[in-house]
C-alpha cells in the first residue's frame, strides 16, 4: 500500500527555514548532504496554473520562493460567482477538468479567501522551505483545489468535499537533487522486500517486508534516509514519527514521486 497523510493549514510553514537546497540531513551512505544543489533564488517563479471548472471561480496561480527562502502560493485575480468564502487545499494527485470531489490520500490545506473577497487583494500562503514537505522540493504537488469553506451544514457522504474549481501547476525548475542515484545492493537485515525494476532493469519501486526499517531500505540502495523521504514525498518529512509498514510500497523513482 501507499500511505497518504493529512497536513493541516499551516503544519510546514517555517517562516525560518532556509532557502531550498542543501540541508543539514543525510546519512553516511547517502547523497543528500553531499549533494551541490541548486538554490532557488527569492522572487523565482516555481510553478503557475489557472483555474477551470464550471466557471464559479476565475483567478490564476503562482507558486514562488519569497525573500525568506519559502515556498508559497500566490493566488491573484480571484473571482467567486457568488462572493462565498472558498477554502485553498494542494493534492498531489492530477485532476480531469471535470473533476467534481476531492478524494485525494494527500491534501495539504492552505487557508481561505473570506466572503465578498476583493479580486484585486492577492492571497499569499506559505507552503513550506527545504525542512517542509517534499524534502525541500514541492514540486510533486499537481493541483489547487477549491472547495467551499466550511459552513457547519450537512455532508454529502457520497461527495464530501466538492470541488468548486482547482487550478493544475505547471512547474519550470532545475533538478533540486542532481547526484541522487539509486543502485541495489541486495537484501539485507531490514530490508529484506521485494524490488520492481523498470525496463532498464533499474530499481523503481520496493515492498516493504516485515522487519524492515526505512534507514536499512535507504542504505541498501545507496541512498540517505533524508533522499529515501524525498522520493516519498506523500509521507511525514519528519522521520522521527516514520516507520516501515509492511507492504507498503516505498517509490524509489525520480520520475514518478
Amino acid at each position: 500500500m501507499t500511505l497518504g497523510i493529512l497536513l493541516l493549514a499551516g503544519c510546514s510553514a517555517d517562516a525560518g527555514a532556509p532557502t531550498p537546497g542543501p540541508s543539514a540531513s543525510g546519512s553516511q551512505n547517502g547523497s543528500a548532504a553531499d549533494d551541490a544543489r541548486p538554490v532557488l533564488s527569492p522572487g523565482t517563479t516555481a510553478a503557475s496554473g489557472s483555474f477551470v471548472g464550471s466557471g464559479d471561480v476565475m483567478g490564476s496561480v503562482v507558486v514562488r520562493v519569497n525573500d525568506a527562502g519559502i515556498f508559497e502560493l500566490v493566488v491573484d485575480d480571484l473571482v467567486v460567482s457568488d462572493s462565498a468564502a472558498v477554502q485553498f487545499t494542494l493534492t498531489a494527485d492530477a485532476l480531469s477538468p471535470d473533476e467534481r470531489c476531492l478524494d485525494s490520500d494527500w491534501r495539504f490545506g492552505l487557508g481561505q479567501a473570506d466572503a465578498g473577497h476583493d479580486p484585486a487583494a492577492q492571497l499569499v500562503f506559505p507552503i513550506g522551505g527545504s525542512d517542509g514537505i517534499g524534502q525541500g522540493d514541492v514540486s510533486f504537488i499537481r493541483e489547487v483545489v477549491v472547495t467551499r469553506a466550511a459552513s457547519g451544514g450537512a455532508v454529502d457522504k457520497s461527495c464530501p468535499i466538492p470541488i468548486v474549481s482547482h487550478a493544475t501547476l505547471t512547474w519550470d525548475t532545475p533538478d533540486l537533487r542532481p547526484g541522487l542515484s539509486v543502485a541495489d545492493s541486495g537484501a539485507t537485515t531490514g530490508a529484506m522486500g521485494t524490488v520492481s525494476l523498470d525496463s532498464d532493469d533499474k530499481p523503481i519501486a520496493y515492498t516493504v517486508a516485515q522487519g524492515d526499517t526505512l534507514a536499512a531500505v535507504a542504505e541498501r540502495f545507496g541512498i540517505a534516509l533524508d533522499d529515501l523521504f524525498y522520493l516519498n514525498p506523500r509521507r511525514s518529512p519528519n522521520p522521527e514519527d516514520a516507520q516501515a509498514f509492511t507492504g507498503e510500497t516505498l517509490n524509489l523513482s525520480r520520475e514518478n514521486r
